[in-house]
């Protein structure tokens, strides 16, 4: 990964690369031959299976022309960001702006000295803060060869390796590790993360998970002044980092933005989506940490809109995809989505707290209002859709509901103190009206009037203790008597 300068300000631990370009006196000769192959002939080496070359570099590499590196043919480059030694690398910012404009692949590295996971993910939160502001479209690489590190155990490597990568995948960047082949089969087979696998030999002999293998450090490559490490890909992540997309993962999907994993709630076409802490899309029944509950389609995990059927029920969700409980207005008709009922659309009656009953289509679940025959009665509901007892004054007179199933009554019935009668198509008669075949007088309110004289168009008439009404008998004339004879005048 590192040039030879780089390697000594970094005090690496350079046995563990096999023909290393630090210790000429130490390696062999083909190896010492292979560094010094040109990078015309570099693919000579045996590269089955590799589907591309990259460099990496680090401010030892001074100032490169990545125009150039990318018409040499090579697809990628890891980029130093630096260490906690040295800081930032002072060629970073340039060397990753510039890789990004020539259409080269960029991914970065971290030279580490964590002996703790505690310090490999600071190390970690480091690295984010330091890349935040650039592109990073190819794996952030945990380099783990310092002579400190390669002295602890196999675990305490392992678990210092899983604490970098670990953050750096929380934060949606793909992680990756880097160290000599001898490292690896040593002490890091185990490692689940991908490897980079430095080796400079004419093969790669470790084959665990091998995504990239370093196979020169004398690499001449164009733009590049010097020597350069030249590294072979055999992992393709053109479907695992994407610039911007949703992609198969593990028999799960991705979203990517700027080519970065993305997590939690975000907006793409127009509409919404959840992914996990793990990344992943979620899809059906959802509740938030906010306690906001949500319907992702098992089709495309897009949220729910709108009225929606769900699993068998009739659902309200809002344009943020937030379910919603109780009164919904739609075109100009208003829906019950039933809390008590998990926010199903409610259908045919509903009570509330205070007392009010209200009654919904059986099959598009509107609210109704106005006069109603229901199940084969009659009711009618106010404009606000309470049903409505007692009497009540339409365009067309009277009617009377049923105080406890307010459903309109017709015939006989009592109103308070009033004994009333309503027809047959619930009207409540006022004036003289005939019940089989019986006459009755009713008030202006309906009131059946009892035990007293009623005048009716000149005639008078007795209402009975029950109300009929029989006409009161005209009375007797009084008879004149005849003047009696007068006694002839007395002479």
């Amino acid at each position: 990964m590192k040039t030879q300068k780089d390697k000594r300000e970094e005090n690496a631990n350079d046995k563990e690369k096999q023909g290393s370009c630090e210790k000429l006196g130490a390696v062999i000769l083909a190896a010492l031959i292979l560094c010094m192959i040109p990078s015309g002939n570099v693919w000579a080496v045996n590269a089955n299976g590799a589907i591309g070359r990259g460099i990496d570099v680090s401010k030892y590499n001074g100032a490169v022309n990545w125009g150039q590196v990318a018409a040499s043919g090579m697809k990628f480059t890891f980029i130093k960001v630096g260490s906690t030694k040295s800081g930032i690398d002072p060629q970073f910012a340039a060397n990753i702006t510039g890789a990004n404009a020539a259409g080269i692949r960029a991914g970065v590295y971290l030279y580490s000295y964590a002996t703790t996971p505690e310090q490999a993910a600071e190390e970690a939160n480091l690295v984010l803060q330091w890349i935040e502001p650039y592109t990073v479209s190819f794996p952030v690489v945990f380099d783990i060869e310092e002579r400190s590190q390669l002295g602890l155990s196999s675990q305490q490597l392992i678990d210092i390796i899983n604490a970098f990568c670990t953050r750096i995948d929380e934060a949606g960047y793909y992680p990756m590790v880097y160290s000599g082949k001898n490292v690896f089969a040593g002490k890091l087979n185990t490692v689940g993360w991908d490897k980079w696998v430095a080796q400079y030999a004419d093969s790669c002999d470790y084959n665990n998970n091998v995504c990239f293998w370093q196979y020169t450090c004398k690499g001449n490559v164009g733009g590049v002044g010097g020597n350069v490490d030249v590294n072979y890909q055999y992992k393709d992540y053109s479907q695992l980092i994407i610039p911007e997309g949703f992609i198969g993962h593990n028999g799960s999907v991705r979203f990517y933005r700027n080519w970065r994993m993305q997590k939690g709630w975000i907006a793409h076409n127009d509409t919404k989506y959840y992914l996990d802490g793990a990344g992943n899309l979620v899809s059906g029944w959802f509740t938030d940490a906010d306690g906001s509950t949500y319907y992702l389609s098992p089709a495309d995990g897009s949220i729910a809109r709108g009225q929606c059927n769900v699993e068998g029920g009739d659902y309200y969700f809002t344009a943020d995809g937030v379910k919603t409980n109780g009164w919904v207005v739609l075109n100009d008709r208003k829906y019950y989505y039933d809390p008590a009922g998990n926010g199903v659309m409610k259908r045919e009656w509903l009570s509330d707290e205070a007392g009010n009953f209200y009654y919904f289509d059986k099959n598009e679940g509107f609210m109704l209002t106005g006069a109603q025959t229901i199940d084969g009665a009659n009711y009618l509901f106010s404009p606000e859709g309470v049903r409505m007892t007692g009497m009540v004054a339409r365009e067309d007179g009277s009617y009377y509901y049923d105080p406890a199933s307010g459903q309109m009554v017709t015939g006989w019935f009592n109103a308070a103190d009033k004994t009333c009668y309503a027809d047959t198509a619930g009207h409540v008669v006022t004036g003289v009206y005939e019940i089989e075949k019986q006459l009755y007088f009713f008030d202006a309110e309906g009131a059946l009037v009892r035990n007293q004289v009623v005048e009716l168009d000149g005639a008078a008439y007795n209402a009975s203790p029950e109300g009929i009404l029989t006409p009161v008998p005209a009375p007797e004339a009084e008879e004149t008597p005849a003047p009696e004879a007068q006694a002839a005048p007395k002479k």
